[in-house]
């Protein structure tokens, strides 16, 4: 027994020792690729498309912007050129009275980019089309007192064709919803055709400071009309961010985007619906 107790301790021994061994692992800093974040939709208003390189697993600096590229998008007929932003390197930028038309299909092209400054220029495009939207009956709030959080209900009727959504929330005018894991992306499988009758589309919560919403806040709600391969590409973001179960899974895979030439990122064209209110009640604690 004392022998088969002193093998046992062995083995933890061992086993603990392998599990905290230090590993020298080599990360390629080579490959750099184009990321492109393209917005477009029927607001009449600035779209911006930004640029940027791909950089190294410990970069801890902003993404390098990638300047003096050639942008265009069009519909076939209209052609739309961009300008890159004087003070904002990357960032390019449509005339103040562009919008987009529901029903078009707009291609993003980009030209004069030299991503790996070999003196190479490539070119990259990408397609996105603007589909039909039922504007928003109106919009309420609701707090609950047990999750610490404002609800935002949606009353509007939903068309009976197979549609997909995006919501983002503004509380005085300040976007809540500002980075791509926030905002609510769904399908419409489970109110297809029908009223949603103030359907939860979001939630402002006491624990963020900046969300906590008061009394006379003004709420706005925005709804995007994307696609299909737009709503994949958000999910399949949001979920490649999740912690993974169990520890060691395996790495999430690549999310795919809709640009060509091995660029990484999305070209979105999108229809937009708007409505606000006020937050009418006194929080009851």
């Amino acid at each position: 027994m004392k022998k088969l107790t002193y093998i046992f301790f062995a083995a933890i021994i061992i086993v603990a020792y392998s599990c905290t061994e230090k590993m020298e692992i080599e990360l390629d800093d080579t490959y750099t690729r184009l990321v492109v974040e393209g917005r477009f939709s029927t607001d009449t208003t600035i779209h911006t498309v930004r640029l940027t390189k791909s950089s190294s697993y410990f970069y801890n600096q902003a993404p390098p912007p990638v300047s003096n590229a050639l942008i265009t998008i069009s519909d076939g007929n209209t052609t739309i050129t961009l300008n890159e932003n004087a003070t904002k390197p990357g960032i390019y930028e449509t005339p103040f009275n562009t919008f987009g038309k529901i029903g078009s299909t707009y291609k993003l092209l980009i030209k004069n980019v030299d991503i790996n400054n070999d003196g190479i220029m490539e070119e990259y495009d990408a397609t996105s089309t603007i589909y039909p939207i039922n504007q928003i009956d109106s919009i309420s709030t609701k707090y609950y007192t047990d999750f610490e959080a404002w609800e935002i209900k949606c009353f509007v009727q939903d068309p009976p064709t197979e549609d997909y959504y995006l919501f983002h929330i503004y509380k005085n005018n300040v976007l809540m919803t500002d980075t791509l894991t926030e905002p609510l992306v769904v399908d419409d499988k489970l109110y297809n055709g029908n009223y949603t009758n103030g359907i939860g589309v979001g939630y402002l919560r006491d624990e963020k400071s900046g969300e906590r919403g008061y009394l006379g806040d003004s709420i706005r709600l925005e709804i995007w009309r994307i696609d299909k391969n737009f709503f994949k590409f958000v999910s399949e973001y949001k979920d490649a961010l999740r912690t993974q179960t169990p520890l060691f899974s395996g790495p999430p895979a690549n999310v795919k985007g809709n640009v060509s030439n091995g660029a990484i990122g999305y070209f979105a064209a999108y229809s937009v619906s708007k409505a606000s209110t006020t937050i009418k009640e006194t929080i009851k604690k």
